[in-house]
C-alpha cells in the first residue's frame, strides 16, 4: 500500500473534495449539452474540442486548485506546466472525456478527475451527468457507483463476453465471438467494466493519463485488472502523458485478453509498415493516406437527435463517397453547416470497414 504524504489530506478527504466539485462540473456539461449551441473546433487535426470542454476545465481548475493550492495540475485542456513532477499530489483532469459523444449528442461522455501521488491514483471520480452515474474510489477504500459498492465480473473464457470495443478490430484478429458495443469515453468504458455492466474493455489505440487515471483506480478497487497492452500497470509520473492502449477486465479474463494480445504486440513492434499492417493500433486517420478507406457522408432528419435512427430512409441525403477521412470531413462539415437550426437534422461520416460480396457469400475488406 502506498504511504500517504503526511503533508496532504487523507485519501478519503481528497475523494470527498472531488465528489462535490465533479458533480457540479458535470451539471455544467449537462446544461451545455441540453442547450446544444456549443462552438466546436479542432485543437489539432482530428481532435475536436468545444467551448463546453473549456468551461468545465476552467471551473474544475478554479475550484480544485483553490481548495488544494499545493497540488499540481494536468488536464487535457490546459498546457502541461509539469507541476505534477514538483508537487506531492496532482489533479489529472479530463473535463469532458468523450467529446465526440458530446458533439454527436450521445449520452456517453463523462467528467473524469483523479488525484495522483508518486505516479499512482489515490482518489478518482468519473461522472456521467446525463445518466447521473457517479463512479468513485479512493486507494484502499473500495469502489462505488452513486454511493453503492460495485464489483467487476470475471470469466474464464472469451466466447460470449460483453466487450466494449470495436468489433472490426477483434474480427480482424480472428478472436472468439463476443458481444460488442461502442462507447466514446475511455473513462466510461473502464468504469462500466468495473461495475459489472460489461465484462471488459480493450483499447488498441494510445490513451493519455487523463483518459485513464480516475477510472483505473475505480476499476482496481472494484477487483478488475487494468494495464496497457504490454500488461504493464499505468504510472502517471512519466515524461510523457501518452500510454500504450488499455486492457480492463477481471483477473482471469484479463489474463486471457493479455495472452491473446501479446503476440499481436510482438508483430506490431516488428512491423516496418505499421499503418498498413496494423492500422487499428495507435495510428491516426491521416496515417492511412496511402490506403483507400471508404467513407460515406450521409444525413437527414432523425427520429430522436440522441439516436442514429432516420425518420425516412428513402429521404436520406447521400453527399458522397470519399477515399480518406480528410476529404470526408470537409464534405461533412460543409453539409453540417446547413443543419445548425434543426436539431433533428444531422449529417454523419460512415466509415465502411467491411464490404459484403453476396456473390462470394462473405465479407471482404
Amino acid at each position: 500500500m502506498l504511504e500517504p504524504d503526511p503533508h496532504c489530506a487523507p485519501y478519503n478527504e481528497d475523494l470527498d473534495l472531488l465528489l462535490g466539485i465533479v458533480r457540479q462540473a458535470g451539471l455544467i456539461a449537462k446544461r451545455a449539452f441540453e442547450t446544444n449551441d456549443s462552438k466546436v473546433w479542432d485543437k489539432e487535426k482530428n481532435h475536436p474540442v468545444t467551448d463546453a470542454d473549456i468551461e468545465v476545465n476552467d471551473f474544475l481548475e478554479k475550484k480544485l486548485r483553490g481548495a488544494r493550492p499545493n497540488y499540481g495540475w494536468l488536464s487535457e485542456e490546459t498546457k502541461d506546466d509539469n507541476s505534477r513532477h514538483a508537487c506531492p499530489r496532482s489533479f489529472v483532469v479530463d473535463p469532458i472525456d468523450g467529446t465526440r459523444a458530446f458533439i454527436d449528442r450521445t449520452p456517453n461522455f463523462t467528467v473524469s478527475v483523479a488525484i495522483i501521488e508518486k505516479g499512482r491514483s489515490i482518489a478518482g471520480v468519473v461522472y456521467n451527468p446525463l445518466k447521473d452515474q457517479l463512479y468513485s474510489a479512493s486507494l484502499g477504500g473500495g469502489a462505488k457507483r452513486n454511493g453503492m459498492p460495485i464489483k467487476a465480473t470475471d470469466s474464464d473464457q472469451l466466447e460470449g463476453i460483453n466487450m466494449i470495443g470495436y468489433a472490426r478490430k477483434f474480427r480482424k484478429l480472428n478472436w472468439p465471438r463476443m458481444n460488442y458495443r461502442i462507447v466514446n469515453s475511455m473513462a466510461y468504458r473502464i468504469v462500466l467494466a468495473a461495475s459489472g455492466e460489461d465484462d471488459a474493455t480493450l483499447a488498441f489505440t494510445p490513451k493519455s493519463d487523463w483518459d485513464v487515471a480516475a477510472a483505473q483506480l475505480i476499476a482496481t478497487e472494484a477487483g478488475a485488472i487494468v494495464t496497457n497492452l504490454r500488461g504493464e500497470a499505468h504510472a502517471y509520473d512519466g515524461a510523457s502523458t501518452r500510454g500504450f492502449g488499455v486492457i480492463c477486465a477481471g483477473p482471469k479474463l484479463h489474463a486471457l485478453l493479455l495472452k491473446r494480445i501479446t503476440p499481436v504486440i510482438a508483430q506490431f513492434e516488428k512491423s516496418s509498415n505499421k499503418p498498413k499492417d496494423f492500422g487499428f493500433m495507435g495510428t491516426t486517420m491521416s496515417d492511412h493516406k496511402d490506403i483507400q478507406l471508404l467513407h460515406l457522408v450521409i444525413g437527414g432528419d432523425l427520429v430522436d437527435p440522441n439516436k442514429t435512427e432516420f425518420k425516412d430512409l428513402t429521404a436520406v441525403d447521400f453527399v458522397g463517397a470519399y477515399p480518406n477521412y480528410d476529404l470526408a470531413y470537409k464534405a461533412w462539415k460543409a453539409a453540417a453547416q446547413r443543419t445548425v437550426d434543426n436539431a433533428h437534422s444531422r449529417y454523419f461520416i460512415l466509415h465502411a470497414h467491411e464490404l459484403i460480396d453476396p456473390d462470394k457469400d462473405g465479407i471482404i475488406g
